[in-house]
């Protein structure tokens, strides 16, 4: 009989401690809650502000196998490397500088690009994006600068789930002489499968298909240095201070993703648009591979 009424008294005593810590839970839960309700609308938007507020470093390292001018063969058997890198914050701020090495130039490295814009995300999904930046070009051969200078816009837009999407970028490029480049993009973005669920990594194919146009004043003296015989070469010269369609690039990268770290490889297939006076251009394509990783500095 003593034994069952232990029992009972500790089950009645349990219940009553497990009574009073849920009590003091709920306290705490309401009392976090009037601490929020009782904040004016612009602490309670500092708050939200501060969580959304980022830095970051965007740095890559990437190779091309070949190199194209809009997609033509111009003759010259080379590769190439670009690197990058680019601050970014929550206001929108962006500054970057790049390089470009290329294996057949001399200076091999060719130009040095520093960027500086404002981009603002649009939309109750922040799935449009607007961006305006100028850029400086940096040429390692002082006789080549007659693009000193661009101008640059972009819009992009991708579905609330980042499947799809597409971009329209624009560049006004001045100096001794002027040039205009639009690329109109669409892309997708599918996850094939995660390699591990608790580094979050994963491998995506990003698709892209884009159509490049142009009309610029080109200087052919690098072409003459390499040794090049260009047939028409006037002609060509004219028919590029054109606007038009030159180039339909289809990427098919595939990306290894694992935090901020990422392996990009991929093939590429150039559809160069034949001049009037051509009957055909060949197509091209080449692999890339590159390097990323994002530093988080906030």
């Amino acid at each position: 009989m003593k034994k069952h009424l232990f029992v009972l008294f500790m089950l009645l005593f349990s219940q009553v401690l497990f009574s009073q810590e849920n009590t003091e839970l709920e306290e705490e839960i309401d009392e976090i809650i009037e601490d929020l309700i009782s904040l004016d609308d612009d602490t309670l938007f500092d708050l939200i502000n501060d969580l959304n507020k980022y830095q970051i470093i965007y740095t890559s390292v990437n190779f091309n196998t070949k190199t194209y001018f809009l997609g033509r063969d111009l003759g010259i058997d080379q590769y190439t490397f670009t690197t990058q890198a680019m601050y970014e914050n929550s206001n929108g701020i962006y500054l970057g500088v790049s390089g470009n090495f290329y294996s057949e130039f001399d200076p091999k490295w060719d130009i040095t690009t520093v960027t500086a814009g404002y981009g603002k995300n649009l939309g109750k999904e922040n799935n449009i994006r607007l961006e305006l930046g100028y850029s400086r070009y940096i040429f390692s051969d002082t006789d080549s600068n007659d693009f000193e200078n661009s101008i640059d816009g972009g819009f992009y837009f991708s579905t609330p789930n980042g499947f799809f999407g597409s971009s329209i970028t624009s560049s006004y490029l001045f100096g001794e002489k002027t040039g205009f480049q639009s690329t109109l993009s669409v892309y997708g973005d599918i996850k094939l499968f995660d390699l591990h669920s608790k580094n979050k990594s994963k491998v995506n194919f990003e698709p892209d298909l884009s159509f490049q146009f142009a009309s610029e004043n080109i200087d052919t003296s690098r072409f003459d240095n390499l040794g090049i015989d260009l047939p028409f070469i006037d002609r060509i010269v004219d028919s590029f201070e054109t606007f038009s369609l030159r180039n339909i690039q289809l990427q098919l990268p595939f990306i290894f993703e694992l935090s901020d770290f990422q392996i990009e490889a991929g093939y590429n297939i150039n559809f160069p648009i034949a001049f009037d006076f051509e009957d055909s251009v060949d197509n091209t394509s080449f692999f890339n591979f590159g390097v990323s990783y994002i530093f988080n500095l906030k």
